[in-house]
C-alpha cells in the first residue's frame, strides 16, 4: 500500500478560529515558501526601474513602475500565479462554511482575505500577533 504525501487543506472553523489560524498557516508555509511573504505583503507584481531624467529643466527622481505584460519574464509570470493559487488553499478551507466563504470571495488577493478574515473573526482590521509566519 502506498501513502500519500499530500496533506489535506485544513477545514475552516469560526468556532475554533484560532486553531483553524494556526493550521492553515503552517499548511501555507509548507506549501511553498513563497506564500507567507505573499499573504503579507500581497501579490507579486513585476516592476521596472525608470532611470532619473530631466524634463523641462525638472529633475524627475528614479522610480519603479508595473511592467507591461509583455514585458514580463517567465519567472516573474510563475510568481504572478501564487497569489491565485493562495487565494484558491484559503477558499477551499471554506468550502463548508458558505456564510465565510461568500463574505471573502470578492476579495482581489489572498491578503485582502487574510485581513478580512481577522476583521471577521478577530474583529479587527488589523490581524492580531502571529497572524502571518511568525510561527
Amino acid at each position: 500500500m502506498q501513502k500519500s504525501n499530500s496533506i489535506k487543506i485544513p477545514a475552516f472553523d469560526k468556532e475554533n478560529y484560532s486553531i483553524w489560524k494556526r493550521k492553515i498557516l503552517l499548511f501555507i508555509k509548507a506549501a511553498n515558501p513563497l506564500y507567507p511573504g505573499i499573504l503579507e505583503n500581497g501579490p507579486f507584481i513585476p516592476r521596472k526601474e525608470i532611470e532619473a531624467t530631466t524634463v523641462n529643466g525638472e529633475i524627475i527622481p528614479a522610480h519603479w513602475v508595473p511592467k507591461d505584460p509583455s514585458e514580463f519574464l517567465e519567472t516573474e509570470k510563475e510568481k504572478m500565479v501564487l497569489d491565485d493559487h493562495l487565494q484558491l488553499i484559503l477558499l477551499d478551507s471554506l468550502t463548508l462554511d458558505k456564510a465565510m466563504c461568500g463574505s471573502v470571495i470578492s476579495c482581489t488577493s489572498a491578503k485582502k482575505m487574510w485581513i478580512r478574515l481577522a476583521l471577521l473573526c478577530e474583529g479587527s482590521e488589523e490581524p492580531k500577533a502571529n497572524t502571518y509566519i511568525s510561527i
